[in-house]
């Protein structure tokens, strides 16, 4: 089944354009425990406060890249101690997907693959449709899809759990992908809402500039791994967390919007 090229225009992302406007708001509440999402094989999901689809859908902030062939179709990577095991990364930084994508250029059979930006939430509905195409072609045969952190990103994630006193061979057991925050957090109003929403940040570097929005403001640095930030959305009954748009996923929107003004211009 094509992946396809087309990254669709999320709300959340086009309206983050402009620096935000940051408040700093009561301290955020971690919710204890990973549990997995379904659609990734990782454990059952736990009782939702809000829809799962509308869970999912806040994902469409957070964009992944996955290397296909000429055709479309993914590139899986092929696990040669479980050959029924296909996998399928999915990058957080466009970086690492070529470096795969380069790697997997050495086999001239192959040749003409790319590497294709999908938001998270479009990634799950799409993989867990080639779990079932996979398993009606082979009953024995699954699919993984890992998700492959940004090395900056997590290298600070690392820094701030060992100095929370975190043991590394921990970190390294349940750290995959960090999603940062601050204590207190800071809060952001959307642009065309009423309500400022507590802000969680797949980069660092979001996080040190939305602090820096606020005057004075002197909040601790925080993280969690992904898995747990969900958890963390999925059971809030007040429905008061959002993820901020990713600095890639704001590149590609903004790289579209210039796209099609000129494409207006020319018209």
């Amino acid at each position: 089944m094509p992946l396809g090229s087309i990254f669709p225009l999320c709300s959340v992302c086009s309206v983050f354009l402009r620096s935000p406007r940051a408040v700093a708001k009561p301290a955020l509440r971690v919710i204890g425990g990973i549990v997995g999402l379904m659609v990734l094989g990782l454990g059952a999901m736990p009782v939702l406060a809000i829809p799962e689809a509308e869970a999912i859908k806040k994902l469409e902030a957070v964009v992944v890249y996955v290397v296909v062939s000429a055709e479309g179709q993914p590139a899986f990577v092929v696990d040669q101690e479980s050959p029924d095991q296909l996998v399928l990364p999915m990058f957080m930084k466009a970086e690492r997907a070529q470096q795969a994508q380069e790697t997997l250029e050495a086999d001239p059979n192959t040749e003409g693959s790319r590497v294709v930006p999908l938001s998270l939430n479009i990634a799950f509905e799409r993989n867990e449709k080639l779990i079932q195409e996979i398993r009606a072609q082979d009953e024995n045969a699954s699919l993984v899809t890992p998700l492959v952190p940004a090395r900056e990103d997590w290298q600070k994630a690392e820094e701030i759990l060992l100095a929370q006193g975190i043991a590394q061979d921990e970190i390294a057991r349940n750290l995959t992908v960090p999603v940062f925050f601050s204590d207190p957090p800071i809060s952001i109003t959307p642009p065309g809402t009423d309500e400022a929403k507590i802000a969680l940040f797949f980069n660092y570097s979001q996080l040190q500039q939305a602090k820096q929005a606020v005057p004075d403001f002197d909040g601790e640095d925080k993280v969690v791994d992904w898995r747990q930030a969900i958890n963390i959305v999925i059971q809030d009954e007040e429905d008061r967390y959002f993820f901020f748009p990713t600095e890639d996923a704001i590149r590609i929107i903004q790289a579209q919007q210039e796209e099609a003004q000129k494409k207006e211009v020319q018209e």
